[in-house]
């Protein structure tokens, strides 16, 4: 922990702004940014040495399941933690859908008091928007949640009863939940893809014998997301409610919310690494590692997804951090159907933009608004987090874009490590030194530093 009077300094770096880059020391008193000044001046015992570096906004990730608590084999808050924070990730939205899911304001608030002694980095906890709970949104807000988050489907049949509470399975069931997070001023975010589409066709496919990787894809076409997004944005706008589109992969459904942002809708979409950089021509060689909702698409989509980026279609970018074990993966070799979807990316996600950076494709002031300063913005977390400003918390990173790499999966931190197989091998260019939350060094050199509790719980506002 860092003194609440301690003055430090962060030394000889280059300070990325949403709106440029200017070199200039970059104080610190205790957990916040002080302010800014020249470079140069006597150096005091524990100022940090950013010569040569870029100091940066830490990642805010919006979107990730730690697997804590329930199932902590495939990862657990010390763990997943440990992976973003080595990721240049300085605060992480944790999705609903633990054991217990976040359904109610008792199970949020439980969770958080779990978390708070587990953490390395900063959190914050979504609630769960579902049929079965509609009535209970209002208190997942009062207690803190940032968001909701709902899927557009019926729950699968292993995910029990409690699937109800983040799943809204029809139209009025959808209608009913927005409503509600209408009155909360909260953010619903949305997996948009339609069930019955997707559900028949998956079982039209298994009744042809298609049991190969590829098949995933074409059970869960494009415009089955389009007709989500569409009919969702219809939904909300009567609702009155703010929506946000979560691991957007498709350019009909980038249109569809394109023209909602010219009518002034409040609707906003967020993309993934692996919808940016991979196609699902990739399933060929990853098979079920690489198997995802929504899937891999071709090069079309992804070029899409670009131009959303460029042009202001997609806010901000969420890793979707979603691990499983080898041996939930394996089977979908043999049987596609039979591997659950989800791939990891907390650790490496920040990596692989970096080498976007270093090749002319993205701007680093781009890339500070695109991971911190929208996500801070939209969740109402700005001006405490997302910008290096006076006043804010010391959240950031230090990076050296000199740096090449190679992503390894089996030196990750992620408990489930050896299943990260859909970035393992990929060469990158620019690299993550050291990672600060509130002034505290909690990882360097691809190595955590700090203890489990250094991490706070940040409580949701409107």
């Amino acid at each position: 922990m860092t003194a609440p009077d301690m003055e430090r300094v962060v030394r000889g770096g280059r300070i990325v702004l949403p709106d440029g880059i200017v070199e200039a020391d970059m104080v610190l008193r205790g957990e916040t940014i002080a302010g800014f000044r020249p470079w140069g001046g006597a150096a005091s015992p524990g100022d940090i040495d950013a010569r040569g570096l870029h100091v940066m906004a830490g990642m805010i990730d919006p979107h990730v399941h730690m697997r804590d608590p329930g199932q902590p084999q495939k990862d657990d808050f010390v763990t997943g933690t440990a992976a973003a924070a080595i990721g240049g990730v300085t605060t992480v939205f944790d999705m609903p859908n633990t054991a217990p899911a976040v359904s109610s304001a008792e199970i949020l608030r439980a969770k958080a008091d779990y978390l708070q002694s587990r953490a390395l980095i900063d959190f914050a906890l979504y609630g769960g928007a579902g049929a079965s709970n509609v009535e209970r949104i209002e208190e997942q807000a009062e207690a803190g949640a940032i968001a909701f988050k709902s899927f557009m489907n019926a729950p699968a049949a292993s995910a029990g009863p409690e699937g109800l509470s983040r799943c809204l399975p029809n139209d009025h069931a959808f209608l009913a939940a927005m409503l509600r997070i209408a009155r909360t001023g909260r953010i619903g975010v949305l997996h948009a893809e339609n069930d019955s589409l997707c559900t028949g066709l998956a079982a039209d496919l298994r009744a042809e014998g298609r049991n190969d990787p590829a098949a995933h894809g074409q059970s869960r076409p494009s415009f089955a997301e389009e007709e989500a997004v569409g009919r969702a944005i219809l939904l909300a706008r009567e609702a009155g409610a703010r929506i946000s589109f979560a691991h957007m992969s498709t350019a009909g459904a980038l249109d569809r919310i394109r023209e909602a942002k010219r009518r002034g809708q409040k609707v906003t979409a967020e993309a993934c690494p692996h919808h940016l950089f991979l196609t699902e021509k990739i399933m060929e060689t990853v098979g079920p590692y690489g198997k995802i909702n929504p899937p891999l698409r071709p090069e079309a989509d992804r070029a899409a997804v670009w131009a959303g980026l460029f042009d202001g279609t997609i806010d901000f970018i969420g890793t979707d951090h979603a691990p499983y074990l080898v041996s939930e993966k394996e089977p979908g070799w043999r049987e596609i159907w039979k591997a659950p979807s989800g791939a990891h990316g907390v650790e490496t996600g920040l990596t692989v933009l970096l080498t976007e950076i270093v090749r002319g494709r993205l701007t680093l002031p781009m890339l500070t608004r695109l991971v911190s300063r929208n996500v801070a913005r939209l969740f109402g977390l700005h001006p405490r987090k997302g910008e290096l400003t006076e006043g804010a918390d010391a959240d950031f990173v230090l990076l050296d874009l000199t740096r090449r790499g190679r992503i390894d999966r089996m030196r990750m931190q992620s408990r489930s490590r050896d299943a990260a197989r859909l970035w393992d091998g990929r060469e990158t260019m620019g690299g993550i030194v050291a990672t600060y939350v509130r002034g505290t060094e909690v990882a360097r050199e691809g190595v955590p530093t700090a203890q489990p509790g250094h991490g706070n719980f940040i409580a949701g506002r409107s």
